[in-house]
């Protein structure tokens, strides 16, 4: 039994787009399909193995060690399919907003560094890249969208107040990211999978800060706002040790990652699983724009699964190893 809530909404408008995300359900890659591309004897029997899939049309005419551009370029074309299928600005560009603030954190860097960074940036972005290089050129950060001229403004005020520290840059971004993606009042579904995130990359965050010895020093920069488990409460607990982390997960959908609190791989994979989980929840919707979500980042998970493959065999990793990363 699914251990997540099923949240809908009663919109029947999603039809046709419903219909077209079962046909194309049907084609996502399954555990055991996944067993034999790991078990290609090399990328260029890997990409064969693929020809008959969603991916071997980005894939097929490239150098096998340039497949990233054609994951790339699939990714691209989810995103541009899902537009059309939502016919919703709005939902997209929440969808879409991490992207953007992965280029504004990219190009503020350049900025800082004055280099050109903007080959770093990703064209996933509901911003054009093209607009926000100008943007940042000619310093006109009000012309951006109010979240990200927040983000910009922010992120410079937490560089130059605490010694120059890009790390510092990144959470004071990172923090306005978390809260646009939680203010999304339309849609349950789509708000919960960020809160889930939140708190997932919140316990993530502590554990590592424990790691490096650095909690203290770092919990109130570091943390996320926006999930189920406030970041106000987290910092009132006042951790001062690992171990105590059990007590206060331990009533939480979260409390099964802390077995992996040893493990940063093996945690990162628990985690990645539990929101597959979530987004698993809707899979049997008949209405309502969430199995179109649902899909979108199940997706990209197939994707990131792909990656790992490919840089699997690159690598020469055994094939058990590379089955132990993937998620599915």
């Amino acid at each position: 039994m699914n251990k997540f809530e099923t949240i809908s909404v009663l919109d029947t408008k999603y039809a046709y787009a419903l219909g077209c995300i079962r046909a194309r359900e049907i084609r996502l890659l399954s555990k055991k399909r996944f067993e034999e591309l790991i078990s290609s004897k090399d990328v260029e029997e890997l990409i064969a193995a693929l020809h008959d899939t969603d991916y071997g049309q980005y894939l097929h005419s490239i150098n096998p060690y340039r497949y990233e551009e054609g994951l790339e370029r699939a990714r691209i074309e989810l995103f541009n399919e899902m537009e059309k299928l939502t016919d919703d600005p709005e939902i997209m560009k929440v969808l879409r907003a991490r992207f953007d603030f992965h280029n504004i954190t990219v190009l503020l860097k350049g900025k800082i560094a004055e280099e050109d960074y903007t080959s770093k940036c990703s064209p996933l972005g509901y911003q054009s890249v093209d607009e926000l290089v100008g943007i940042f050129k000619e310093e006109r950060y009000e012309d951006l969208p109010f979240y990200l001229h927040k983000a910009v403004r922010e992120g410079v005020e937490a560089y130059f107040t605490h010694n120059h520290n890009p790390q510092i840059l990144n959470f004071s971004i990172d923090s306005i990211m978390a809260e646009t993606l939680t203010s999304y009042s339309e849609n349950d579904f789509l708000t919960n999978y960020y809160k889930i995130w939140i708190d997932i990359t919140n316990l993530k965050t502590i554990l590592r800060l424990f790691f490096l010895e650095r909690y203290k020093e770092l919990a109130n920069i570091a943390l996320l706002p926006g999930g189920f488990i406030l970041r106000e409460e987290i910092l009132l607990a006042n951790f001062d040790r690992i171990q105590v982390l059990d007590d206060f997960y331990k009533r939480t959908v979260y409390y099964p990652l802390l077995e992996w609190k040893d493990s940063f791989s093996d945690l990162e994979r628990a985690a990645e699983v539990l929101l597959i989980s979530f987004l698993k929840s809707v899979s049997f919707e008949s209405i309502g724009v969430e199995p179109i979500i649902s899909y979108l980042f199940i997706r990209e998970n197939e994707i990131r699964n792909l990656r790992l493959i490919f840089i699997g065999k690159i690598n020469a990793v055994k094939d058990e190893v590379i089955k132990e990363r993937l998620i599915v």
